[in-house]
């Protein structure tokens, strides 16, 4: 419980910094007046994707902690997370005032701060449609690794209600909270649902984990012509090697000292106030469902290395 009451008032603290503030969610009058800025060579924009509970926070605060960029992770994680649910089950939906909230928010974002990072682990499943219609100059893939992002999903209470619903067709809706996590709980929409179904909720949330890093992957391996990273959480977090790395890369203005960057990463968490099952207290049911999953879709995370 002790530490519930410390994740809730470092997010109090957090909402009424200046980082904060720089991140808060526009209103469309606002953004509109942004809609004939005219993007130039030293503007930068950066897309960012991951599975969610993989360092997009972590990297969004490392970009929104210099005065020439803004990083926001999740700024709109209504419209993001129904971006995912259509994109992933392929409805027959118009997209393009999606992309057109997206464009404007760079462009006030460089208006204003003249380099933008925007992440969102909502993109996954439309890589390539995105890069296409925001032209960004970079993509970066966040990405942790299996055991610890199950972990944090279950943490979080992924499918932690899915045994309630009788779940015949896809897609579906999930009342347990709200739209946005409705949204985000995608099941399998082919023949796997039947075998997806029966799983412990630890083999759920693998599928999950292996799904979307799969499609990440496989996007970034079919998109050429632009400047790709990859980072591994593993590898990012709380080494300030690794953020001078970065800012070297990305010109961030003022680089922070070493326990300037150790302030800027414990701002904020999101770990939320659950206890974590960890992998050593997993059945060998799970443990087994875990290995299997992985194989079985995305048995890839070692070949990825970070490469800033």
């Amino acid at each position: 419980m002790m530490k519930y009451y410390i994740y809730k008032f470092k997010n109090r603290l957090f909402r009424s910094s200046n980082e904060a503030f720089k991140v808060k969610r526009p209103v469309y009058e606002d953004l509109i007046r942004y809609k004939t800025f005219k993007k130039n060579t030293y503007n930068k924009f950066i897309l960012g994707f991951g599975a969610g509970r993989s360092g997009q926070d972590w990297t969004a605060k490392i970009f929104n902690s210099h005065s020439n960029w803004i990083g926001s992770s999740e700024r709109f994680p209504d419209f993001e997370s129904f971006y995912r649910y259509i994109s992933y089950y392929n409805m027959p939906i118009e997209r393009k005032e999606v992309f057109k909230l997206f464009d404007l928010a760079s462009k006030k974002d460089m208006s204003m701060y003249k380099n933008t990072f925007i992440g969102s682990p909502y993109f996954a499943f439309g890589v390539e449609e995105l890069f296409k219609e925001l032209c960004p100059d970079f993509l970066i893939f966040n990405i942790r690794n299996p055991i610890n992002s199950v972990e944090s999903f279950h943490r979080k209470g992924w499918y932690l209600y899915i045994d309630n619903f009788e779940l015949k067709k896809k897609p579906s809706i999930n009342i347990s909270n709200n739209l946005t996590r409705s949204f985000s709980r995608i099941v399998p929409n082919d023949e796997y649902f039947n075998d997806w179904i029966k799983l412990s909720r630890i083999g759920k949330i693998t599928w999950f984990w292996a799904t979307i890093n799969k499609k990440i992957n496989d996007s970034f391996n079919n998109i050429k012509n632009v400047e790709k990273y990859f980072i591994k959480l593993e590898d990012a977090n709380e080494n300030y090697d690794f953020y001078l790395k970065l800012s070297k890369k990305f010109n961030f203005e003022n680089p922070v000292n070493k326990k300037e960057f150790n302030n800027i990463i414990n701002k904020t968490s999101s770990k939320g106030p659950l206890n974590k099952y960890r992998y050593k207290e997993w059945n060998n049911l799970e443990k087994k469902e875990f290995q299997d999953v992985i194989e079985k879709i995305f048995p890839h995370y070692d070949n990825i290395k970070t490469n800033i």
